[in-house]
């Protein structure tokens, strides 16, 4: 499986469901740690900046300097003088996106779940690499 068939699982999750409620709905009870991170979030405006940061991630690479610049700033964004968001937090993250897309995707398979993981990482890695 390869990059089209992440961005058609990511299509089918959109169409079937809210991603990006069901998403935080996973992640904010995945770990105490996490909820507390977002108490004075504005879910509407999260809500499209998740979708439209796993849309770069799922349809772009990563080395492309246009989307390579938009990662590179939520990193800062979310690094030790921002949100102050640990890199540890990351695979949490990882892990309640792969269990939305799971939930949403009705053609969700392990392998599709291998996919997603492998098109993610480098993204992750660059903004977790700006901690």
């Amino acid at each position: 499986m390869g990059q089209a068939d992440v961005r058609a699982s990511f299509d089918r999750c959109e169409k079937s469901g809210d991603f990006a409620e069901c998403f935080y709905e996973i992640f904010l009870n995945s770990s105490p740690e996490i909820a507390p991170l977002f108490a004075k979030t504005d879910f509407e405006q999260q809500r499209r900046l998740l979708q439209a940061t796993i849309y770069i991630m799922v349809t772009r690479d990563v080395d492309d300097p246009n989307w390579r610049e938009t990662l590179e700033h939520i990193g800062r964004s979310h690094g030790r003088s921002g949100h102050d968001i640990r890199p540890e937090l990351y695979d949490i993250w990882l892990d309640s996106l792969c269990e939305a897309a799971k939930r949403l995707d009705s053609e969700w398979a392990p392998d599709l779940e291998t996919s997603w993981r492998e098109h993610m990482t480098p993204g992750i890695a660059l903004i977790t690499s700006l901690y």
